[in-house]
């Protein structure tokens, strides 16, 4: 019982489906018997969609140009990157420069207030090295 219904069901689908593609004119008859008037032009129209999907498939020719495409969008990609790099790369040495040079004027100014720490602490052992040749009291720091 449950065959016969299923193909009740089946045979008259399948063959409304055949007349779609082979007796379009059927088809667009039986659409308009059954209140559905265009199914079946729906249904071919997305036949032929689907086959222009399918089958649009690119040739050697269209596929290297696409390959050569995203070739030339990555050299340039890696172009710009490479000289970003670059860029910074400078940057960062002149910063180094920057404070190289900052060490070295900050050793050198150490280096002068040492030496002149140095001479006045000289200075003044010698001031009371004198003064206290000559009988005088020392002189305060």
């Amino acid at each position: 019982m449950f065959v016969k219904l299923i193909l009740i069901l089946l045979i008259p689908t399948v063959w409304y489906g055949v007349t779609v593609f082979a007796a379009p004119e059927t088809a667009s008859k039986i659409d308009s018997i059954i209140w559905i008037p265009g199914f079946s032009d729906k249904i071919r129209g997305s036949k032929e969609n689907f086959d222009n999907v399918i089958t649009d498939i690119p040739n050697l020719n269209e596929f290297k140009s696409w390959a050569l495409d995203l070739k030339e969008t990555v050299i340039d990609g890696v172009a710009t990157t490479k000289d970003t790099i670059d860029t910074v790369r400078w940057w960062a040495q002149k910063v180094e420069e920057t404070y190289n040079q900052a060490v070295d004027t900050y050793d050198s100014t150490k280096d002068a207030l040492d030496e002149a720490n140095r001479k006045i602490t000289e200075f003044q052992w010698l001031l009371n090295g004198w003064a206290s040749a000559s009988g005088s009291t020392q002189i305060e720091q």
